[in-house]
């Protein structure tokens, strides 16, 4: 069955076909359903890991509590982008992000160390053909 998005050809696609709308509510049928998910948790990602990390190492209060806390999300991230889906629907938000900002760094660093293992799998599937 192909499902049909307005912002994504494809949910494997790394690029939007159309950007979505600045601070507007996606919903499915705009963006994979994978998209959604992945938006909520960078959200929650940078919320109460990232922010409250950055705050912490300023002011030096709940520095080990904040470390452990990024860490965990961090490593949750991780492994949601193993799948490709999750992968796809990151780099796909990162890309409208600013270029310089903390945040998409560290998750382009995340995502780098899995590029190499799904461009491997778009090549395998590709020898099929």
């Amino acid at each position: 069955m192909i499902v049909s998005y307005l912002y994504v050809e494809n949910i494997y696609d790394e690029q939007y076909c159309m950007i979505p709308p600045p601070r507007t509510q996606l919903s499915l049928g705009d963006i994979p359903e994978e998209e959604l998910e992945i938006r909520e948790i960078l959200e929650c990602w940078c919320k109460t890991g990232l922010s409250p990390y950055i705050d912490a190492q300023l002011s030096k209060h709940n520095y080990w509590q904040q470390v452990r806390v990024f860490s965990r999300l961090s490593r949750t991230l991780d492994t949601l982008f193993r799948c490709r889906a999750y992968y796809s629907a990151a780099k796909r938000i990162i890309s409208l992000w600013e270029v310089n900002s903390l945040e998409k760094q560290y998750l382009d660093y995340l995502l780098t160390k899995h590029s190499t293992c799904h461009n491997s799998e778009i090549r395998q599937i590709l020898s099929t053909f």
